[in-house]
């Protein structure tokens, strides 16, 4: 398995929808496509996409802001998120990302994705629909 990890373009933008979908979120498509081209175009955001076999099996992104006490640009990786059934995709995903911001100048970057993001709704649907289903079992 050839993991290819490049930057993310607007074409993408699909496949990364149904990615986020496949491991869980479930963004409002329209909200997801206005917030995807903002980052994609900013250049304080880095958004790169792993591939395999020509398929978006991964994808991360990573904040970059200057910090005056470290004296100089600090990179922070916001999200991440793999394919079920695609392992070794993570470090390579992650090793690429922070390659980039070091040759971007960051002097430090803080690796801990996806903390304070709510739950993945996909949890949410599940734990409603076990639910449903006892109530309607109690209910015959």
């Amino acid at each position: 398995m050839s993991v290819q990890v490049r930057s993310a373009s607007l074409q993408d933008g699909v496949a990364v929808l149904a990615l986020l979908e496949e491991v869980g979120y479930y963004p409002d498509p329209i909200s997801f496509a206005k917030t995807y081209r903002k980052t994609l175009a900013d250049p304080h955001f880095l958004v790169r996409v792993a591939e395999v076999e020509g398929k978006i099996v991964g994808m991360a992104t990573l904040s970059m802001r200057w910090q005056i006490g470290l004296g100089g640009l600090l990179a922070c990786l916001d999200e991440l998120a793999i394919a079920p059934g695609h392992k070794g995709v993570d470090r390579a995903l992650m090793q690429a990302t922070v390659g980039k911001a070091r040759g971007l100048g960051a002097r430090r970057i803080v690796v801990r994705a996806n903390e304070g993001t709510p739950p993945p709704r996909a949890a949410q649907l599940r734990a409603g629909l076990s639910l449903a289903r006892s109530g309607s079992a109690l209910a015959s």
